[in-house]
């Protein structure tokens, strides 16, 4: 069977390479983000993959490991429409470098939209990985910032139902043609630049990365349950994990998320916060959840799981604001069959540290088609809308949304224009204006481009993220 093309579906890895772990560039280094992208068939609405490692060869033909994890990354690819996803940033020595391995986990997860999963092959030799060799070049200028971007192109994979494997194609692209790069990092904070900006060092090695936090985003440490908007929680030294937009040519990350990973106070252990998970609730009992899972850290078993928030800190939203339909991100700890959860984030929720009043009772979501843009002001003609509380709205009608302090997932500020589709999530203040936090483009502009051996625009909207995601 054929699988069937769609639109083109990034996913970004910064490169982990030998050959330096300094965060000043030596004269003859450079630092390399490699991007990983993918193409989605419509036949199945989630692809999950595991990526171990990308090696490349010099000018000498000796091989170069970009990235390498021996537990590997784990993604959906069919989240990230032309978006990417940072593995890590590293410096190698500049020159020349040709061709490219990628080992892979020998397993890929299908999921059809019916939620029915398939777990397949990429060939049955039985050996645990599986190696993908892609045609390509890259340059390394010493001082500089670079990019290599690899294109899983699922048009061109196709499955053997008769030996349940997959081939996979992957081919190099244009990194430019990218819209942005979504990054989870963990790191140990460094400096602390000013109310919204500080500097971590990640991890898993590499240069420093500069973190700007976003006008909407939340700095929240779990062993206090503190949800504060400025880098006042945040100490030197500490570890932290960041979520957000990153710009390979600047080393920075714009931060919508930042949480604090440190021991709680009476010194009862670390909070345990390795994995995350997100997904739409599908059913929600007051103290347990059930998640349609889209994205998470690791491979899951089936399509759904079943979570118990009860006693859950939210960094967005709270407990009662919980409703099918809505796009959580929740972290903790998945143990290869139950996942224990720490942190809960509402997508478009306001903040922990203001809710409270009318904010919690009048959050909402919203669709509809921009009529007119002033300023900070997007009048929008509903055409859809629901979780209002208190909030009384009619299809046709227009509504002001003060998109001031909101994240824009995909695309940018030149996307907003009159005929424009907008998903916007929010809340409203007292003059009935909606606070937007979230505003997703359903139009086109940002959300997918059209590649030359793509049949069709489509854009699969079961789930779009964010690492970011968010």
């Amino acid at each position: 069977m054929n699988m069937k093309p769609l639109i083109m579906l990034p996913l970004a890895a910064a490169l982990v390479a030998c050959g330096g772990n300094t965060d000043t560039l030596s004269a003859t280094e450079g630092t390399v983000s490699v991007l990983i992208t993918d193409n989605l068939t419509q036949s199945y609405s989630e692809v999950w993959v595991n990526v171990q490692s990308i090696t490349t060869f010099d000018a000498n033909g000796q091989a170069v490991v970009l990235y390498e994890d021996a537990s590997g990354q784990t993604h959906n690819l069919s989240q990230l429409v032309n978006v990417g996803a940072l593995v890590d940033a590293q410096q190698i020595p500049a020159g020349a470098y040709t061709d490219f391995e990628i080992v892979l986990a020998n397993e890929i997860r299908l999921v059809d939209a019916a939620g029915a999963v398939t777990t397949a092959s990429f060939d049955q030799s039985g050996n645990p990985t599986f190696t993908v060799n892609v045609t390509g070049s890259l340059q390394v200028d010493a001082g500089q910032n670079s990019s290599l971007a690899l294109d899983f192109d699922l048009a061109q994979f196709t499955y053997d139902a008769a030996t349940n494997t997959v081939a996979p194609v992957v081919v190099q692209k244009d990194p430019a043609t990218l819209n942005q790069t979504m990054a989870t990092m963990p790191g140990q904070v460094s400096a602390i630049n000013g109310p919204d900006q500080f500097v971590i060092t990640p991890a898993d090695g590499g240069p420093d990365v500069t973190v700007q936090l976003h006008v909407n985003a939340t700095v929240t440490d779990p062993a206090t349950g503190s949800v504060t908007t400025d880098t006042s929680g945040l100490g030197l030294g500490q570890n932290v994990s960041v979520s957000g937009v990153y710009d390979a040519g600047t080393l920075t990350i714009t931060a919508s998320d930042v949480q604090i990973e440190a021991a709680p106070a009476g010194g009862s252990g670390p909070v345990v916060v390795r994995d995350e998970v997100e997904g739409i609730v599908t059913a929600f009992d007051g103290a347990s959840l059930s998640l349609d899972i889209k994205e998470a850290s690791f491979m899951p078993d089936s399509n759904e799981i079943t979570l118990d928030v009860a006693n859950a800190m939210f960094s967005r939203g709270a407990l009662d604001m919980l409703a099918a339909g809505q796009e959580v991100e929740i972290k903790g700890a998945w143990d290869g069959s139950s996942f224990s959860v720490v942190l809960v984030e509402i997508e478009g929720a306001p903040r922990n540290a203001v809710v409270g009043g009318s904010y919690v009772d009048d959050y909402a979501e919203v669709e509809g088609v921009i009529a007119g843009v002033a300023g900070d002001v997007v009048t929008l003609t509903v055409a859809e809308f629901e979780h209002l509380n208190g909030v009384s709205l009619a299809v046709g009608q227009t509504l002001d949304i003060d998109m001031a302090n909101s994240w824009l997932k995909d695309g940018d500020a030149s996307c907003l224009v009159a005929g424009a589709e907008l998903e916007v999530k929010g809340a409203f203040d007292a003059n009935g204006t909606m606070l937007a936090t979230v505003i997703e483009i359903d139009s086109g502009c940002g959300s997918y481009h059209d590649d030359s051996d793509d049949d069709h625009d489509d854009h699969d909207d079961s789930y779009d993220d964010d690492s970011d995601d968010s």
